[in-house]
């Protein structure tokens, strides 16, 4: 089983870009997927929440998906598609994109394709693994961790979609949580958790916590403290495969010298100004925003100890 996450294909990203580069960045989403499912054909394959970007994308990325999709189950490939924040709405009253993709696949290929939402709660996903989609608030969200901690883990995983201590979630419907109670009690019962949502990744609780991060950048700010991105293979055990490495894809680059900074994708202008240079960094800002291919370009530049990227991006 191989466990991505927080692919968010159709994204859109304000600040930082142009629209070229915004249709660049969405290209560059699904070569990636293309590529790592290409690199895992035959596998099962589970999408662990934010397949796309938002409730409702543009429709030719829901198409896109699907022609990506349907070329993996070719390739006797399994497909289990979780719903993550992005893909629910608390009004009920509309389609998401994810849940119209999940009705198109399920119907042309039923014996491959498995959709996990709310309505499943707690349940099982594959040998040893289970899956707790995101619920549509924290309330039955605890519901279903409680019955996840009552159940027989030993050397099982739970795929979840949410943040981890995340004080400010609990008050979130949008953004669930899980607290260091919770993951004690479902520990006592011989689970390892592997957590989608938070764009870093990392390890806790001697690894029985697994926040795995998203496996490609979509921002700037996936990138910062996040040197390298995995996806996970599970069989028995489990282990964390490279997707994605900073090493000439993100540059921090000061503001004073933007030259020969062609072919990084996500790039982070830093640097110190004075008050009277502050429309000098905007210009140049805005200069290599234009000639650059770059997919992201963000202001981080701080003017006399005032950080400019709630001002300009």
């Amino acid at each position: 089983m191989i466990v991505l996450n927080d692919l968010h294909l159709g994204v859109t990203r304000s600040g930082g870009t142009t629209p070229q580069s915004q249709t660049a960045l969405r290209d560059y989403l699904r070569t990636c997927l293309v590529l790592c499912l290409e690199d895992h054909a035959g596998q099962h394959v589970v999408i662990n929440g934010d397949l796309f970007d938002s409730f409702q994308v543009e429709t030719s990325e829901v198409i896109a998906a699907h022609k990506i999709f349907s070329k993996h189950l070719e390739r006797e490939g399994r497909l289990t598609l979780i719903m993550g924040n992005h893909d629910a709405s608390a009004k009920g009253d509309k389609v998401s994109s994810f849940h119209l993709l999940a009705h198109i696949l399920k119907s042309t290929d039923p014996d491959s394709v498995d959709v996990v939402d709310h309505t499943n709660g707690f349940c099982a996903i594959g040998d040893g693994v289970f899956a707790i989609s995101h619920c549509m608030n924290q309330a039955l969200f605890d519901l279903e961790l409680a019955k996840a901690a009552k159940h027989e883990g030993e050397d099982r995983y739970l795929l979840l979609h949410a943040n981890y201590k995340n004080g400010f979630a609990e008050n979130s419907d949008h953004s669930l949580n899980i607290n260091d109670e919770q993951v004690g009690a479902l520990m006592r019962a011989g689970w390892t958790m592997v957590l989608g949502h938070e764009h870093q990744g990392y390890t806790l609780r001697g690894g029985r916590v697994i926040v795995l991060g998203n496996q490609f950048p979509s921002s700037v700010a996936d990138c910062i403290g996040d040197p390298e991105k995995h996806l996970l293979v599970i069989d028995g055990g489990h282990e964390f495969v490279c997707t994605w490495d900073a090493n000439g894809s993100y540059l921090e680059a000061d503001w004073r010298d933007l030259t020969n900074i062609d072919g990084y994708n996500f790039i982070r202008v830093v640097g110190n100004a004075t008050a009277l240079e502050a429309a000098a960094v905007i210009k140049a800002v805005a200069q290599l925003r234009q000639r650059s291919d770059a997919y992201v370009i963000t202001n981080a530049v701080k003017v006399e100890g005032q950080d400019m990227t709630m001002n300009t991006e």
